[in-house]
């Protein structure tokens, strides 16, 4: 279990972060394990969420958006099991970052610095979050595409 370290002149922000952070640590091992044996056998991102449970464990989180990774990871298993075979919900944090780094934070359209990831193939139809289905942009040319459909 990750140490939260009191000392002297620790704002109260910060004890009560480490709190909360504790407890949705706590909350997603839980989860976790009382679906690990499924989320073994039916799930492709199985070791990804093994990986960040085990790091939160000997870490505490210390930016948000690490907080906001746990979060996701906590709505993905209270969503669990998916429909159909392979999930296609909302990116992991790591997803996310790991795509964004891919295209250098810039938008795969016109260049400019990258807010957004987008499912090539939408969700809705089938699409997953595979590397191959995912493309980042920025919010002008997210919308647009959108817009287009």
């Amino acid at each position: 279990m990750p140490v939260y370290l009191i000392t002297p002149g620790m704002k109260d922000t910060d004890i009560k972060k480490s709190i909360k952070y504790r407890s949705k640590i706590q909350r997603l091992t839980r989860l976790f394990n009382g679906r690990k044996a499924e989320l073994a056998a039916r799930y492709q991102g199985y070791h990804e969420l093994s990986g960040f449970i085990d790091q939160c464990q000997r870490w505490a989180i210390t930016d948000r958006g690490q907080e906001k990774a746990l979060d996701d990871w906590i709505d993905l298993l209270e969503r669990w099991p998916f429909v159909g075979s392979a999930p296609t919900g909302t990116l992991s944090h790591h997803q996310r970052q790991k795509t964004m780094a891919r295209e250098q934070y810039k938008c795969t359209m016109c260049g400019r610095p990258a807010e957004e990831v987008h499912h090539t193939v939408p969700r809705s139809r089938g699409g997953k979050n595979e590397p191959g289905n995912l493309v980042v942009l920025c919010r002008e040319c997210h919308e647009m595409l959108h817009r287009k459909r």
